[in-house]
């Protein structure tokens, strides 16, 4: 992807995470910083199953590689600027692993990974911030930052190794252990 795609893509997610910040920040106005960021918690856990959800959805449609490079679909943003690479892509295999609809439900939970990642940045933020407020250790803020980075990199490298076992696994395992915590 190139450099305009990629400022496409950070201005997709930011936009994204910008409706539920202002829906947090809006709902109370004369909320303190740690009722936003209970807020925001909540809102970010809920987000987050969701996306474990959706990404078992997307394992089970098969829709892993509806687009088979990262963090994009054909270097484009989304499925909608490159249907002429997909309508190929299923021209040539109609049984393969491209089609309209896998475009869609991968492109889709990629977008809701962007989303939980950007509010996970939020969070830490703000927790790194009201550290001394709050009373609770920003690490914890942290560590999940991290790991959802480690788990966003596993979802690229299952995308880019076109679904190598190992790394499929580890993915998998990660999200598992995530809510064995």
């Amino acid at each position: 992807m190139d450099a305009l795609t990629w400022a496409r893509l950070l201005g997709l997610v930011l936009l994204m995470a910008a409706v539920p910040l202002a829906w947090i920040w809006a709902r109370k106005p004369g909320a303190s910083r740690a009722q936003r960021l209970i807020a925001l918690t909540s809102l970010t856990l809920f987000l987050t199953f969701d996306l474990i959800v959706f990404g078992a959805f997307t394992r089970l449609s098969d829709s892993g590689l509806g687009c088979p490079d990262w963090p994009g679909c054909y270097g484009e943003v989304s499925p909608l600027a490159a249907r002429d690479d997909i309508h190929a892509a299923q021209t040539a295999q109609p049984t393969g692993p491209v089609t309209w609809s896998k475009a869609w439900i991968e492109m889709i939970h990629r977008y809701l990974a962007m989303l939980v990642g950007a509010l996970i940045v939020v969070m830490t933020a703000l927790a790194w911030m009201e550290r001394r407020r709050l009373q609770l250790s920003p690490w914890w803020a942290t560590a999940t930052l991290v790991w959802v980075l480690i788990q966003g990199l596993f979802g690229k490298y299952t995308v880019v190794l076109k679904l190598y076992p190992a790394i499929v696994t580890l993915h998998l395992l990660g999200v598992r252990s995530c809510w064995l915590c």
